[in-house]
């Protein structure tokens, strides 16, 4: 019997291809029958392929919780995003009018600011944009 023989029917017992490499892995192929590759695959099954598969299972839980935790950690910073621009957009309506009109006001006493100045042509250009 071919390698692949036996791996085919390891596959047909519902078994990976890696796990029928492993199982077979001790066994003569050249001169093996079905009863022999079942008697390798019932050996193969016991502990060393429980353990085997708790530690898969053990590696996919910790995956799933690392990419919860990213997600987690993606939506938690969205959050605070839309939490900052909702912030920044709320203090612009309020003081910048504010800011604009003491300005104005001071004007017409002399007062000339040109960081001021600078800030009403930016907020101008920004609200033109939006």
């Amino acid at each position: 019997m071919k390698k692949r023989e036996a791996i085919e029917f390891a596959i047909s017992c519902d078994w990976t291809k890696a796990d029928a490499e492993r199982a077979f892995k001790e066994t003569n192929l050249k001169e093996a029958s079905e009863q022999t590759l079942l008697l390798a695959m019932a050996q193969f099954a016991g502990s060393e392929l429980f353990k085997r598969q708790n530690l898969q299972k053990a590696q996919k839980a910790q995956v799933t919780k690392k990419k919860n935790y990213i997600k987690q950690i993606e939506l938690e910073f969205t959050e605070k995003i839309e939490a900052q621009e909702k912030e920044i957009t709320e203090m612009r309506s309020l003081f910048l009018p504010v800011i604009f009109k003491l300005y104005e006001f001071g004007q017409s006493f002399g007062l000339k600011d040109p960081w001021i100045e600078a800030l009403m042509m930016t907020y101008e250009e920004y609200r033109e944009a939006a």
